[in-house]
């Protein structure tokens, strides 16, 4: 547990009088939100450091902090410090922070105790006959996001001779509503939260063409659940075709995605359509397995 940072004096180290033009300083994630000025515990605030983290900023500075929690220098580096002495930053420099070997130890105890990763790992190491140029990723929902959390199958999509690397690894976010993984997630959320999520983001929900209103939107995922599964085509690159079916729960509950990356042809496309029934059958695996793992159970159904 975090500590009270009142009870922690520690003097922040001597800085140049002058500090650093706003231009020499990395934006602020777009996708992050900056934590309320009241309303939220000591300890809460504190976490948020966290949500400066992204794939194009690695790397964070005292003055970013500061700008980012709306607080002085001194109470800046209380919690910096505070978050360093549990392992979770790591100093690089004067003012510089990057994730500390804390993280890593987390990363590690989480794969050994996800019931619903180590039952994805399970089902889908049997999936091999069907990742010939094509590759395979559970996902999971994660806040107003969608996290890859493993692979299997091919590294990289070949599109009529051209090598194409995929970039979903473990870890990898995508938004709620773009893309198949996604979307397969989203259309069986409950009720309440889908229209909650409408409420929330309107214009993202328009941008990605799952409608323009309320209506729409519903009719939309009302599709998707009808027909048990998505296929979209890369909005980045429409060379790769992607199709996912969702992972629920014993309970019926949605928890995650089976997703199937490949090559966006006619042909391809035919025959990934064609593995719906299979991937559907693989995905009720994996939450008849989560069950199971979850209630203290290790072997995993049978095929």
């Amino acid at each position: 547990m975090l500590c009270d940072h009142r009870k922690i004096l520690i003097p922040p180290p001597p800085m140049p009088v002058r500090s650093p033009s706003p231009a020499a300083l990395p934006p602020i994630p777009t996708d992050a939100t900056p934590p309320p000025a009241t309303g939220e515990s000591a300890v809460g605030r504190l976490l948020t450091i966290l949500d400066l983290f992204t794939a194009d900023n690695l790397q964070i500075q005292v003055d970013e902090v500061a700008a980012w929690l709306g607080v002085g220098r001194s109470t800046c580096y209380r919690y910096l410090q505070e978050l360093s002495d549990r392992g979770l930053l790591a100093q690089r420099g004067k003012g510089r922070y990057s994730l500390g070997s804390r993280i890593v130890e987390l990363e590690r105890l989480l794969q050994q105790s996800d019931p619903l990763l180590n039952a994805g790992k399970s089902v889908m190491a049997g999936m091999a006959d069907i990742c010939d140029n094509r590759a395979l990723l559970l996902c999971t929902l994660y806040n107003d996001r969608v996290l890859c959390t493993h692979q299997v199958g091919s590294s990289h999509i070949i599109h009529e001779g051209e090598r194409m690397p995929l970039y979903r690894g473990r870890g990898s976010a995508f938004p709620l509503f773009q893309g198949a993984g996604s979307q397969a997630i989203l259309a069986n959320l409950a009720p309440h939260q889908i229209r909650a999520l409408y409420l929330a983001k309107q214009a993202e929900i328009a941008e990605s063409g799952l409608g323009q209103d309320w209506q729409e939107f519903r009719s939309a995922l009302a599709t998707i659940r009808k027909q048990g599964y998505v296929a979209t085509v890369g909005k980045r690159n429409p060379r790769i075709l992607a199709l996912a079916v969702p992972v629920r729960h014993v309970d019926g509950q949605v928890m995650g995605s089976l997703l199937l990356l490949t090559a966006h042809t006619e042909a391809e496309r035919a025959q990934a359509l064609a593995l719906v029934p299979r991937l559907q059958a693989e995905a009720a695996r994996i939450g008849e397995f989560e069950q199971r793992l979850s209630s203290g159970d290790t072997v995993p159904p049978a095929n």
